[in-house]
């Protein structure tokens, strides 16, 4: 018979399979519409920019930022899985017996 984990983890491959389906899917669509896009504004005359920013740098900033997000988000569950713990602990015999005699 599975596990609990055995299960969660069979959850979430199967999350994960269906997650990168639907990113590559989505990826796929912003390519051709990136490249749609692309001969349009190509066609388009110059604008004047002081200091364009490139795609890559724009890219990495986005991710540099993510990644901080994501830490804040991992300690903030972290804290909250600790605060949330004693109400998973399973109560001593004693408790029990006392808990039954009241």
């Amino acid at each position: 018979m599975p596990t609990a984990l055995d299960t969660t983890t069979e959850i979430q491959q199967k999350f994960l399979a269906g997650l990168e389906a639907s990113q590559k899917a989505v990826v796929t669509l912003v390519s051709t519409w990136a490249e749609t896009v692309e001969s349009v504004v190509s066609k388009l005359p110059e604008l004047a920019v002081t200091e364009p920013v490139k795609p890559t740098q724009a890219f990495e900033s986005m991710f540099a930022f993510t990644e901080k997000l994501l830490a804040s988000q991992r300690d903030f569950a972290g804290t909250l899985f600790q605060a949330a713990m004693p109400a998973t602990r399973v109560p001593s015999t004693a408790a029990r017996s006392a808990a039954a005699k009241a």
